[in-house]
């Protein structure tokens, strides 16, 4: 059965980080700081994409199992998250780079997939490296049982702080989302996160209200430019996150009843399109921003937000959709030919 709560973390991650993107093209330099520069907003943001890579890692370790007593192949499962996501990530780095979003040296380190450890990383797409590392050692960390999943993870992530010990450069994201990748690997296998046992709403409850306190705090001193302190406001973000998409999950998936609530079906459709063309959207919505702004600039900050989130944001959820639909298409009937070939 199909878990809708990732399907709303999906959509409402991918929003909220072109949503902060979208200030980049509509600045007003009267505000004298930049959104993603807000302390307390960028650690929300923390919190989506770690939401996002634990999807990922929850997912793909009850899916994948690894393993003596598993018939999953390996090549298998690297051919199908390459084909899923390398090409249009090369496509995306490409274009970013023409129309001026990242250097030369920054579209390098970000196609070596060596950004998590150098400088300079590339915008938005530093975070498709990340990912692909996470899908590298799957394999290794997503195991037939429990306590092998749990010794291979500490493996791992201690090689990877021995990594960062000896490579100054390495950017904390990845500590973090490996972190949460994990843990998603590790708990798909025994815990739902459902908190479906005695004071288990309470403590949802609990981890929103702590979460929301400590972003308010964040925007009034100066601790989350501690990284450390925020990431770890980031982590307990991540569940608290978990937590609304399952409210909204329930509210909406879990309760329709027929034409009766026709308008949350309508809802459930949006949020499962968004959710589909989430990747696609993520890796092409600086082009459409771009392009937006080109075909027409208002000079009023009210103005450009309204142009752009009320036409360019439409638009470009639509054709991310019909991009990563074609795209699969294509993936699929070169899987067929190849098949067919053998």
């Amino acid at each position: 059965m199909r878990d809708y709560r990732f399907d709303v973390a999906r959509a409402t991650c991918m929003i909220y980080v072109i949503f902060v993107h979208l200030y980049d093209y509509v600045y007003d330099v009267k505000v004298g700081t930049a959104f993603i520069d807000i302390p307390g907003l960028a650690t929300i943001g923390d919190a989506c994409l770690g939401l996002f890579t634990f999807s990922s890692g929850y997912l793909l370790g009850s899916k994948y199992i690894f393993g003596n007593q598993s018939h999953v192949n390996v090549w298998d499962f690297y051919k199908k998250r390459i084909l899923r996501i390398i090409p249009l990530f090369v496509l995306s780095a490409v274009v970013l780079w023409l129309i001026g979003v990242n250097g030369t040296r920054q579209t390098l380190n970000g196609l070596l997939c060596i950004s998590p450890f150098v400088t300079p990383r590339p915008k938005t797409l530093w975070y498709i490296p990340v990912i692909l590392l996470c899908y590298a050692v799957t394999p290794i960390i997503s195991r037939d049982t429990l306590k092998d999943r749990i010794r291979n993870c500490l493996i791992v992530y201690t090689l990877l702080l021995g990594v960062n010990r000896f490579i100054p450069t390495t950017d904390i994201r990845l500590l973090f989302n490996v972190f949460f990748y994990m843990v998603g690997v590790i708990s798909s296998t025994c815990f739902d996160w459902k908190m479906n046992f005695r004071y288990g709403r309470l403590i949802k409850m609990l981890a929103i209200l702590v979460f929301m306190v400590l972003v308010s705090i964040g925007q009034m001193n100066d601790n989350f430019h501690l990284q450390l302190f925020r990431k770890v406001v980031g982590g307990i973000g991540v569940f608290a996150w978990l937590f609304v998409c399952e409210y909204i999950s329930n509210l909406f998936f879990d309760s329709v009843n027929g034409m009766k609530d026709w308008w949350k079906t309508q809802v459930c459709c949006v949020i499962s399109y968004i959710s589909y063309a989430s990747m696609a959207c993520y890796m092409f919505h600086r082009l459409f921003f771009w392009a937006g702004e080109r075909m027409f600039n208002p000079s009023e900050p009210w103005a450009k937000w309204l142009y752009m989130a009320g036409m360019v944001f439409p638009v470009m959820l639509i054709l991310s959709y019909y991009i990563q639909k074609s795209y699969d298409t294509i993936v699929e009937k070169v899987r067929l030919l190849i098949m067919d070939e053998l």
